[in-house]
């Protein structure tokens, strides 16, 4: 069962590239910040920008922070393209555990839920990239409910809040530095889990 991190991305824009060079820096300055501590200037500085590229596209800080979160906190691929066709791909993904320091996009994410408790801009941008996140998985929730890799009687919203928390779980645990298990013993409870997942055998 392969476990392979996937990577936040959005699609990059071909007409203003400046403005996705932002969004990775403002991802980068929030993540390792936060998001009372971070300011136009450092957002600017991280770029290699003026500031006036930041005015240009955004009206203020907060509606650039809004967007870095939406774009580059959860991944909004197509998750066919990247080899996921699944929801047991899925899981085994984003469970992964075997890299030890967060990417930006992660980094990004756990600051992003933690800051949602007292910022209801950041809960707001928070809940876009769910709800985006959720579209992007829309295929793989179809096939699982068509090849039965998903019973009838699972819901498949639970199984994608599973996920969800799983994946936040295990940022926090990340991050902390703490003793994990070994991949291999991992991976082997998770397929145990996702074939729970399944419609059982007829008799």
């Amino acid at each position: 069962m392969p476990a392979t991190e996937i990577e936040p991305q959005d699609q990059p824009s071909a007409s203003d590239p400046l403005r996705d060079t932002l969004l990775d820096a403002a991802a980068r300055v929030f993540a390792r910040q936060g998001y009372d501590g971070t300011r136009i200037q450092d957002i600017v500085q991280e770029a290699g920008l003026s500031t006036g590229a930041v005015y240009g596209r955004f009206r203020s800080k907060n509606e650039l922070l809004r967007e870095a979160v939406i774009t580059r906190s959860v991944p909004q691929m197509r998750f066919s393209a990247t080899g996921v066709t699944k929801v047991a791909d899925l899981i085994a993904r984003m469970a992964a555990i075997h890299r030890p320091e967060l990417s930006d996009g992660e980094a990004l994410l756990l600051e992003t839920y933690v800051t949602s408790r007292r910022e209801p801009e950041v809960a707001a941008a928070l809940a876009e990239a769910e709800s985006r996140w959720r579209d992007a998985v829309q295929g793989l929730v179809e096939a699982a409910q068509a090849d039965g890799t998903v019973a009838e009687d699972v819901d498949l919203d639970a199984v994608l809040f599973l996920v969800r928390v799983m994946r936040l779980g295990l940022l926090l645990h990340r991050g902390s530095g703490l003793a994990r298990p070994e991949q291999a013993a991992w991976e082997s409870l998770l397929e145990r889990v996702v074939h729970s997942f399944g419609a059982p055998p007829e008799s």
